[in-house]
């Protein structure tokens, strides 16, 4: 009887799944289409842009001889391309997990260019570093001609709200209770709360690199070098060229 009646159970809820699925699909298609409708497009100029940054880092690197960090590079771009487009389907929690992931990524990647035996034991899946030693690590890095400390503190703060939203700890910070959820529409407050987030996440990773690389932007690629500094303000671009 047992066995009868967990396969009727099952051909309930395979039905069930070949009718609801389809009705999602099309859920996320009309409110693609709505997210679409509704980004002005200076937003998605500035958004789809930051997708392309670390799709040119790794051109970036691979002009000094750096190919050994491809897959870093690539997972790096996989997590803001994804943040981005579950964030036109109005999925913003899912979409902060990959832009803490963006973080942890793009200071790891700073660390291993020195640690290659870190890096080996990492690929591995044997070793972890915590991220209050790594930003330290980063702070006190010679590379860096320019204080970071306070561009750092400012990665951690980023680093801290994507994990309470990730860990949902307290219902303010739940899917479901966003506008965007419980109305099944496109919500402008919500976008832009996701909007000023993604911004200011891929800045401040992609500053930080270019600090550390500073006095190699003249061996990059001119139109993957001029993707990456299009992105700073004119006061963090005198950091990079005094006059």
């Amino acid at each position: 009887m047992g066995g009868n009646f967990n396969k009727h159970m099952k051909n309930i809820i395979l039905d069930q799944a070949k009718e609801d699925i389809p009705l999602y699909f099309e859920d996320f298609k009309k409110f693609w289409d709505t997210s679409i409708g509704n980004i002005n497009e200076d937003d998605f100029f500035q958004a789809y842009r930051a997708t392309l940054v670390f799709k040119n880092w790794k051109v970036n690197f691979h002009a000094i001889n750096l190919t050994e960090f491809d897959n870093i590079l690539d997972e790096l771009y996989e997590d803001i391309n994804s943040s981005f487009f579950l964030a036109l389907f109005g999925l913003y929690r899912s979409s902060y997990l990959h832009m803490r992931s963006s973080i942890e990524l793009g200071l790891q990647l700073i660390y291993f260019i020195h640690h290659p035996i870190e890096f080996r034991k990492w690929k591995e899946g044997d070793f972890v570093i915590k991220h209050a030693d790594l930003s330290q690590y980063i702070i006190d890095h010679p590379f860096f001609e320019t204080k970071v400390s306070d561009l750092m503190t400012l990665i951690t703060k980023n680093w801290k709200h994507f994990s309470k939203n990730i860990h949902g700890e307290s219902p303010a910070f739940f899917q479901s209770e966003k506008h965007v959820r419980k109305t099944n529409t496109f919500s402008e407050k919500d976008f832009n709360i996701w909007k000023g987030n993604f911004f200011r996440n891929i800045y401040r990773i992609n500053k930080l690199l270019i600090l550390f690389f500073k006095n190699d932007l003249n061996r990059f690629p001119q139109n993957s070098r001029n993707i990456i500094l299009s992105l700073l303000t004119d006061d963090d671009l005198q950091l990079i060229y005094p006059t």
